[in-house]
């Protein structure tokens, strides 16, 4: 029962969803973070235990990461697009901006027409 509880590595994960049935045996190469398979027809297949190599980010400080990361940015070599990018931050202003305009007037409404009262009431019966 106690091997049904421990935690699958993320390379038995990924080769399951590659090969399913038809993997015979599976190995953790520890000291490279692998996971390993034999296959029904005698071939092998590896899988890495992480989504990122640990060791490349572990040889980076964050300012070094981050500096690569605004490079990428710059050079237009990440996965999602600078104009995928500006197009959401553009959404995200005015998502904010319509979202301020919202609450100032519910806070002007609320002070202009509301009494100290209702107000009370309202937030004692939980609307």
């Amino acid at each position: 029962m106690r091997v049904a509880l421990r935690p699958m590595p993320l390379g038995e994960d990924i080769l399951l969803a590659r090969h399913g049935d038809r993997i015979v045996e599976m190995t953790q190469d520890r000291k490279n973070q692998l996971t390993i398979a034999r296959l029904v027809d005698g071939s092998i297949d590896s899988a890495s235990n992480y989504l990122v190599n640990i060791k490349e980010m572990m040889a980076l400080t964050p300012a070094e990461r981050m500096n690569n990361l605004a490079g990428d940015y710059s050079a237009d070599r990440l996965q999602i697009s600078r104009q995928d990018i500006k197009f959401m931050m553009r959404i995200s202003a005015l998502w904010t901006a319509a979202s301020a305009v919202v609450i100032g007037g519910m806070t002007w409404a609320i002070y202009t027409y509301g009494d100290a009262e209702s107000l009370t009431f309202m937030m004692s019966q939980g609307f």
